[in-house]
């Protein structure tokens, strides 16, 4: 196996700075086993090399701004290291299973129960121990059942099964086989849930996610510090803009899967429903009522943005079906011409493979 370190910086000014300090975190592990980084740097080399050579459509495509440009470049990553799958860990897991890539490798790109292992979703495991969430916290989320419905999805972990179709997928821990990566792509429009996003468009093309109840990984994520107006907002972001992909699928114009909501229960179907605005105009009135009673009159305000936002997402006429449609399109033709690219090839693996 090889291991690419795709490092972005979280603000242009801080690009460079972030480079070196990866570059000297992963630079000892060379010594080890193949591993080179992947960052803001190397990027507008490898876009140049694809605009030289009359790509610049395909060089247009890659980003590291973004959740969902961040795992586009996992893949493409793998694309040019010729890798029959992706495996996608993120910075706040820790990997211990020794036979891990071992277990991966006894399913992907295989058959199960007579259809394609495209994609695997492996699980998070908490720094406790468990794997489930723990429950809302507080009265403010009575109409947003998020943790309930998470949890009853991850009832299938109970399944007697190895292997088993799943509604939800962890961008942390989850396996892209070729066949996938090569045609479909994260939406760069979802800014948080890009993961469950990714599962849909997959669906979309006929490829399901198979949980592997073996595939653990451990999940130490940072305390959050974003206030919860803004944190809710992203996830209204996501659902409204999900739903309305869904609402608006052609299937039969472009030869693709319909996929229904009911496929996606309990999680994250449940906030896929034409009742999404009401749960998010009650929260938002629970949560605002939650910053007056403290005096913060902002945090109260800031809820009440979120109740209009919600419904302009939802009356907009931008069409994220088709919108998603083109774009997968181009990134199929864009993934195509890097694979080809014996020059890509060469850059990475002269500047570091080769040394490593």
């Amino acid at each position: 196996f090889q291991v690419m370190v795709v490092g972005a910086a979280t603000h242009p000014d801080l690009e460079s700075e972030v480079e070196e300090r990866l570059r000297g975190i992963v630079q000892p592990f060379g010594e080890h086993f193949p591993v080179a980084l992947l960052s803001h740097s190397h990027l507008r080399e490898i876009k140049g090399m694809l605009e030289s050579e009359g790509y610049g459509d395909c060089a247009q495509l890659l980003s590291l701004r973004g959740y969902s440009n961040i795992r586009n470049m996992c893949m493409v990553a793998a694309c040019i290291a010729g890798a029959d799958a992706a495996v996608l860990f993120d910075d706040d897991q820790v990997y211990e299973d020794p036979d891990y890539l071992l277990k991966v490798e006894e399913n992907i790109g295989g058959m199960w129960e007579g259809e394609f292992v495209g994609g695997l979703a492996g699980y998070y495991v908490n720094a406790d121990g468990s794997y489930r969430l723990p429950p809302d916290p507080g009265w403010v989320f009575a109409e947003w059942p998020a943790a309930e419905s998470m949890n009853q999805a991850f009832e299938i972990m109970e399944s007697g099964e190895r292997l088993k179709v799943t509604p939800w997928v962890f961008g942390g821990n989850m396996v892209v086989h070729r066949e996938l990566y090569m045609r479909v792509a994260f939406d760069p429009n979802v800014p948080r849930g890009e993961d469950i996003d990714y599962l849909i468009n997959a669906r979309f093309l006929g490829y399901r996610f198979f949980l592997d109840k073996s595939l653990w990984i451990r999940h130490l994520p940072p305390p959050k510090t974003a206030p919860l107006w803004r944190r809710f907002r992203e996830d209204l972001d996501r659902f409204v803009y999900t739903r309305e992909k869904l609402r608006l699928q052609e299937p039969q114009s472009l030869g693709w899967m319909p996929v229904a909501v009911e496929e996606l229960d309990p999680y994250p179907g449940r906030f896929l429903r034409e009742d999404l605005e009401e749960m998010i105009f009650k929260t938002c009135v629970l949560m605002g009522l939650d910053y007056l009673s403290r005096g913060e009159r902002d945090g109260f305000e800031r809820c009440m943005v979120n109740i209009r936002r919600a419904r302009t997402h939802a009356r907009q006429a931008f069409n994220p079906y088709l919108w998603y449609a083109e774009y997968r399109g181009r990134w199929e033709r864009c993934m195509q011409v890097i694979a080809g690219s014996g020059k890509l090839q060469e850059y990475i693996y002269k500047k570091f493979f080769g040394a490593g």
